[in-house]
């Protein structure tokens, strides 16, 4: 576990706030010298706790369509799961990939334009590894939150929502833009211009608009949670009442449980939401699990629970959806 003070605290929940701050506003937000700021964050860089800058866009208007995979695997030898991994990283729709403990053995995010996009890619993962593939599930996303400063003490909300966006047409430069912020959200609007051929003014003009578009959702950071001494589970959550109401309850009690660090809701699917949530052990699952159980009894049920074991890639869109 790595140990971090209160100004470290302060200087990561600013960063999942918003990653692209200035260290000079850091500095004055939290009474601390520009350069100590610097190398702060370089500091838990190294150490690992800060594993990515984040840019999140807002996929539906962008035209993109979520899907997120679960695969049951058996008849492993040694190294297949190595190179399931390995063919997940190479394919260029692939997302957050994870791996895990349960029912489930990976759970990969394809994030695409067209959905027949979707079919071959699965086609052809079963085509190479479906002999190892006991079953699988694919669920289409249709909106979720994302609280990861609760590590902290501290609810900051981030929506997700599918449903309410028209796509919004983007130039070869606003692309070649968000392929830059998508892979490093603080990388300097200097290093932009030079590789886009625009002035910095030009790159902070064009990034004011999408932001006022609304094609960013944020900018925030991926942590690793396991050296907070956190372990991460995934809770699958299926409905037994449906409607407005209930989808408002359900989603007011994840934002302010303390334990529950973003949900994602699927549309029409073998389970209808998915729950991340982070626990110092076992004990803290159970009472969780008894407490959802004893708050929705007639709402919703708990389907299936697993453990995270590792992000083998953190949450960026991938390169795919820039050609």
């Amino acid at each position: 576990m790595i140990k971090i003070d209160a100004y470290d605290k302060k200087i990561l929940e600013i960063l999942l706030e918003n990653s692209r701050k200035q260290i000079s506003t850091i500095g004055k937000n939290i009474r601390l010298r520009r350069e100590n700021v610097n190398y702060k964050i370089n500091r838990l860089i190294k150490l690992g706790l800060i594993k990515e800058f984040n840019t999140i866009l807002n996929e539906e208007l962008l035209g993109l369509s979520h899907y997120v995979v679960f695969l049951e695997l058996a008849k492993l030898q040694e190294d297949t799961e190595k190179r399931i991994l390995e063919y997940l990283k190479e394919n260029k729709f692939m997302s957050w990939i994870g791996t895990s403990a349960g029912r489930w053995s990976l759970v990969f995010d394809i994030v695409i334009s067209q959905k027949a996009k979707l079919d071959k890619i699965l086609n052809d993962l079963l085509i190479n590894f479906g002999e190892f593939i006991e079953d699988y599930v694919v669920l289409k996303l249709h909106g979720g939150d994302y609280f990861a400063s609760k590590m902290f003490g501290v609810v900051k909300r981030r929506v997700f929502n599918h449903a309410k966006t028209r796509p919004f047409k983007l130039d070869n430069k606003d692309l070649e833009i968000l392929s830059l912020l998508n892979k490093d959200s603080r990388i300097s609007l200097v290093s932009i211009s030079e590789k886009v051929k625009l002035t910095p003014n030009g790159v902070n003009h064009r990034i004011k608009n999408m932001e006022n578009k609304g094609v960013f959702i944020g900018y925030t950071i991926s942590l690793d949670w396991k050296k907070l001494d956190y372990e991460w589970y995934d809770i699958q959550i299926k409905l037994i009442k449906f409607g407005e109401e209930v989808d408002k309850e359900l989603s007011n009690y994840f934002r302010e449980h303390k334990s529950i660090v973003f949900y994602y809701k699927y549309l029409g699917g073998v389970w209808d939401y998915d729950l991340g949530l982070i626990v110092k052990n076992s004990n803290e699952l159970r009472e969780f699990i008894n407490n959802f159980r004893k708050t929705f009894p007639d709402i919703a049920k708990i389907s299936d629970v697993f453990l995270v074991l590792e992000e083998t890639t953190g949450y960026k869109l991938p390169n795919g959806v820039f050609e």
